[in-house]
């Protein structure tokens, strides 16, 4: 694939705004359970995931069914980061505004750009992103590229925590594919002042060890042959866990019940005192 936009005009589809997460679900139903036949993955590390939004998923890149493979393993919406040469497939012009696909020229990555992948993040929103900036095409499915800054720099500006991903071993299609989500980092709150190169270095680096480390931990229990374990493990876990938040709304809706009641008395108990107080006066 050309390593520009063959025509400046294609950049529109790159700015198009749509209604990104109804396309998702539209998609997702129609077309989820093709994906999970055709690149069935398997993620572990759920748990780690943030109730909330507003967070990067840092992946390692080794080939063109990453992505998509990833969609199937983790089951929610995020925005993905890719290069803008995609947009000279007619296919992808389509589809990638829909799903709220961010193209990027990764030799010169622009203002608007950048300010748009901010909002998203400070907006609750999750990122997808490669940041080695390329296909590790490396006959070694262990190995990993140097880390560029990109990722960093957005997590640092948007305010986000890293997760960083490992997957393991290229995806093929009717081969079950296998995922790890490390813990998140908060790179933002290590930031004090200017956010230079020197410190963008060092946050890349941090990154690249956190897969780095993702990585050893999934290569192990794969070598141990454990990952099903491990993943039923991690289901009693969040089970227990939303069993437990639950359990705690229904505590502070019972608390807020018990309060509004208190106040409502409290009200009803003050207009008696002071019906009766004007009662007595008129009476004097």
């Amino acid at each position: 694939m050309s390593g520009v936009l063959k025509k400046e005009k294609y950049r529109k589809a790159i700015d198009r705004k749509c209604n990104f997460r109804a396309w998702f679900r539209f998609l997702k139903g129609l077309l989820y359970p093709l994906l999970k036949l055709l690149l069935p993955g398997r993620a572990l590390g759920l748990e780690n995931l943030p109730e909330s939004g507003g967070y990067i998923l840092s992946f390692n890149h080794r080939s063109m069914l990453d992505a998509p493979m990833a969609y199937s393993a983790i089951p929610i919406y995020w925005h993905f980061i890719a290069k803008e040469e995609f947009y000279n497939n007619a296919f992808f012009r389509w589809l990638f505004p829909r799903l709220g696909v961010i193209g990027v020229n990764r030799e010169n990555i622009d203002l608007s750009t950048i300010r748009r992948v901010v909002g998203l993040l400070k907006g609750g929103e999750v990122l997808g992103i490669f940041p080695e900036g390329t296909r590790n095409r490396d006959a070694s499915d262990e190995s990993m590229l140097r880390v560029k800054h990109g990722a960093a720099m957005f997590a640092v500006r948007g305010g986000a925590s890293v997760l960083p991903v490992y997957i393991y071993r290229r995806p093929r299609f009717f081969r079950r594919s296998y995922v790890y989500i490390g813990k998140p980092m908060d790179l933002a709150s290590r930031v004090s002042g200017p956010l230079t190169a020197e410190k963008l270095s060092e946050l890349a680096g941090e990154i690249s060890a956190g897969m780095e480390e993702a990585k050893a931990y999934l290569c192990e229990i794969m070598r141990e042959k454990r990952y099903g374990r491990e993943v039923r493990a991690e289901k009693k876990r969040m089970k227990l866990r939303r069993k437990e938040l639950r359990a705690q709304e229904k505590r502070r809706r019972a608390e807020e019940k018990k309060l509004k009641a208190a106040q409502k008395k409290r009200l009803v108990e003050e207009k008696r005192a002071a019906k009766h107080g004007g009662g007595t006066e008129n009476g004097g």
